[in-house]
């Protein structure tokens, strides 16, 4: 069997060592041969196994780049390649001190380059120190901050610097002293570390990397204060964010000093918007919101929940703007930055508060004939006694599938299926009667009775209506009487003074519908009522009615 080796090994020397045979030869131009021992130069020559490269890879590459040989590499290491004691330092093999063998065709400046770099480093004896007792954090901390206030900062920052800033910067100070001590302790242990121009160029470096500066001479004051700075600024920053997170919510202190805004919202100026809370009165503080799939939420003060996120005017504020706007509950959710539920449990429970409080006006709404005439306008004093003029206005509804709710839900009048409501105002043009909701398909005289303003109405009083309304028969039997534009019957042309009646009469009566259309400026009376909610639309029309009371007067 042959046998691979560096250089030429004898199959004696071979047989007596690891009973092989065979040799060639792989390093540079070795001419070591075991055959021939008594050669000059061949005394105390002897042949080394290679390492093995599944064993040693690293090793063995070393050892086979050594060899400069072509096509020779660590995967050509077989068991039985050897390599001449010749090519180590001082011809004698591997030492500690010198494990690999020297380049076959190294030259004298990379023999002596070699030589260099593989001397062991001189040990130096380690410097004996009593070890320190262990100090906490906080009172390393608390040192490094009474340091930071003894060095002292710009006067144009010291109004700026808080006790968390120099904390924080205390801190940082004690992280740069442990990472000093640190590097103390492994020079003094004795192992390698740079030089003192090499540490002084690593110091360099990273001042130019952490301040961006051509130049890192700055005074322990300098540096302190632009830590501060730092952290000051970071601050601001992070409560500039949160105030953006909260700027984006629609709150009523983004439209209460523009009247033009708000009414857009809500049909209110702030002055009018500050009455209606002040009527509403400190309940609005104490309301357990309704919410119909859990019990009732504890008031604010006595929730042991989170924190609700709107306050109570914000609440009214949000019912306002889904009353005038007619907005979706998903809309007003993104606008004031709160979920869809929380959007529907406040508008439940504002106009079913809302409602409460207006209903307990609803006879005094009806004021009495000395009080309109007290505040009658010039316009009525043709008509002093008119107690209330009174005109229907109509809502769509949705269309049912039964056919006898559809008949009586249908109106011949807008050709659509409505509800209808009775409206009543006073000469001044306050709303002083608002009746339930019904059907569109009934009669002006029908709603008349079934509405019950007749329980209000006292004899000598004057109810101004339009034509449709023909009850006549039925005041007088209170004793009151109707203001009724004069009728055609079978005649071609009204009389002259039937004409100038009738545009007297049409001057006066104007003031209704412009009420009405104030009322219907509400944008949540305009859109086509959904049949579940015409048992709750009763309390959205007298609702809408009593915000159109806190408006300026029509009638002046």
């Amino acid at each position: 069997m042959d046998v691979q080796s560096v250089s030429h090994v004898s199959a004696v020397n071979i047989s007596e060592k690891h009973g092989r045979r065979g040799a060639t030869k792989h390093y540079g131009l070795c001419k070591s041969d075991s055959r021939y021992m008594d050669r000059p130069g061949m005394e105390g020559v002897y042949f080394i196994r290679f390492p093995q490269f599944h064993r040693e890879p690293e090793k063995c590459t070393r050892w086979a780049n050594a060899c400069r040989r072509e096509h020779f590499t660590a995967l050509s290491v077989k068991k039985d390649t050897y390599i001449c004691s010749l090519h180590f330092k001082g011809g004698r093999g591997p030492t500690e001190e010198y494990p690999d063998p020297i380049p076959a065709t190294a030259t004298k400046y990379e023999l002596d380059k070699f030589v260099r770099s593989k001397k062991r480093p001189l040990m130096r004896k380690s410097l004996t120190r009593s070890p320190e007792p262990k100090r906490k954090k906080s009172d390393l901390v608390d040192k490094n901050f009474v340091e930071i206030k003894a060095a002292g900062v710009p006067p144009d920052m010291d109004h700026h610097i808080t006790n968390h800033d120099a904390v924080q910067a205390a801190e940082a100070l004690l992280m740069l002293q442990n990472s000093e001590n640190e590097r103390v302790n492994i020079v003094s242990d004795g192992q390698k570390g740079p030089n003192i121009q090499d540490q002084h160029s690593m110091l360099k470096n990273s001042c130019d990397e952490e301040t961006q500066t051509s130049s890192c001479c700055l005074t322990l004051n300098e540096s302190l204060a632009l830590k501060l700075e730092n952290f000051q600024l970071k601050s601001k920053i992070s409560e500039l964010e949160k105030k953006c997170i909260q700027s984006k919510a629609l709150s009523i202190d983004d439209v209460k000093t523009d009247d033009k805004k708000m009414t857009f919202y809500t049909g209110l100026t702030y002055g009018q918007f500050m009455c209606l809370w002040k009527f509403l009165g400190p309940a609005t503080r104490n309301l357990s919101r309704i919410n119909y799939s859990r019990k009732l939420e504890l008031t604010p003060s006595k929730s042991r929940g989170p924190k609700r996120k709107l306050s109570p005017e914000d609440e009214l504020f949000l019912t306002l703007v889904r009353l005038r706007l007619g907005l979706l509950h998903t809309d007003l959710a993104y606008r004031f930055s709160v979920s869809v539920s929380t959007v529907n449990d406040i508008t439940s429970t504002w106009i079913q508060f809302l409602y409460l409080q207006f209903n307990r006006l609803r006879s005094a709404m009806f004021p009495s004939r000395r009080i309109i005439t007290k505040h009658l306008p010039k316009s009525f004093r043709k008509y002093r006694n008119v107690r209330v003029i009174l005109d229907a206005t109509e809502f769509f509804t949705q269309v049912p599938r039964n056919y006898e709710q559809q008949g009586n839900l249908y109106s011949s009048y807008k050709n659509h299926c409505t509800c209808k409501v009775l409206i009543g105002i006073t000469p001044s043009g306050a709303i002083s009667f608002v009746s339930d909701v019904y059907e569109g398909a009934i009669s002006d005289k029908e709603i008349f009775k079934k509405s019950k303003i007749m329980d209000k109405i006292n004899p000598g009083d004057l109810v101004m209506v339009d034509r449709g309304f023909n009850v006549r028969d039925i005041l007088l039997q209170k004793g009151a009487d109707i203001v009724i534009p004069p009728f055609l019957g079978n005649r071609t042309n009204l009389s002259q003074e039937e004409e100038a009646q009738t545009r007297v009469i049409a001057k006066l009566r104007i003031h209704v519908e412009r009420v009405i259309e104030r009322i219907k400026k509400y944008k949540i009376c305009k859109k086509i009522v959904p049949l579940n909610t015409l048992s709750t639309f009763s309390q959205t029309v007298f609702i809408v009615a009593c915000l159109v009371n806190f408006q300026k007067p029509i009638v002046k």
